[in-house]
């Protein structure tokens, strides 16, 4: 995984961090850090997330609410080929009692999902791309942050996180074809193969795959060719090797793909050592 990290702390007791990275490699990790309200956003790229038996995925425009305890960690994995932008907001109980919230009881659902308004999405991203000078950067975080709580901060509020069966099966049927790309993505992997796999139609697959993961099914193929590219290069095989053994039939049509996704020339790359 490559990429930034940034933290900032917009109020006393609140703590935002903001991710941009490309995962190479499959990644998983867990957050045992106990925290009253915990709030998640995904900007771009999606996540399996787990916490206390539910299981959801975060795909692009969706937050999470969460209250994090030393027993009961969230769980995380972020599929390899992708890029992901997210940010954390943690806010610890004086800063909710300060701003008129109480932490929700032991007996509260954990975990609540919610769509991000636009306008507050469109001002997250353009805080992030487009920071503003000095203090001015902390008070419009400060306010995008206070935002985000008036938002979610109501863990406790009940909505399902199990979608219907039959939405968790077509799920399952997607997983599916990631799976199969991500095994083997140089095979030449036409739509109607990949549908069959997914026992779906063509049309409905290229529909449905697409609302699900935020992305085209060539364009996840295409991730999983330059993350397995990437990873060539890294062992120390030639830019034309790691062009052909990840199904690129021109070096120079790979050179580009590789440039507009991690933003440097696979001849830069330096080998493992």
């Amino acid at each position: 995984m490559t990429g930034t990290v940034r933290e900032f702390s917009p109020r006393p007791g609140m703590q935002l961090v903001t991710s941009d990275v490309e995962v190479i490699h499959r990644y998983d990790s867990r957050s045992r850090i106990p925290s009253p309200l915990s709030i998640v956003v995904m900007l771009e790229g999606h996540a399996e997330v787990s916490l206390a038996h539910r299981s959801l995925t975060l795909t692009p425009g969706m937050a999470l609410s969460l209250r994090l305890e030393p027993h009961r960690g969230l769980a995380a994995s972020q599929p390899a080929g992708q890029r992901l932008r997210a940010l954390t907001l943690g806010l610890d109980e004086t800063c909710l009692t300060r701003l008129g919230m109480r932490p929700s009881g032991a007996s509260a659902c954990p975990l609540r999902a919610w769509r991000l308004p636009e306008p507050l999405r469109e001002g997250l991203e353009r805080a992030l791309a487009e920071p503003l000078a000095g203090e001015a950067q902390r008070l419009l975080l400060e306010g995008l942050s206070l935002q985000l709580v008036a938002y979610g901060a109501h863990v406790e509020d009940p909505m399902p996180l199990r979608a219907p069966r039959r939405a968790s099966r077509e799920h399952e049927r997607l997983a599916r074809v990631c799976e199969a790309l991500q095994q083997d993505p140089a095979a030449e992997h036409c739509l109607a193969d990949l549908a069959e796999i997914a026992a779906m139609s063509p049309a409905s697959l290229r529909r449905k795959f697409q609302a699900a993961y935020g992305r085209t099914v060539f364009d996840y193929r295409r991730e999983c060719r330059l993350a397995l590219a990437h990873d060539y290069l890294a062992r120390g095989f030639s830019v034309q090797q790691a062009a052909h053994f990840s199904g690129y039939r021109h070096a120079s049509n790979f050179a580009t793909a590789f440039r507009r996704r991690f933003g440097y020339p696979p001849s830069s790359l330096p080998t493992a050592t």
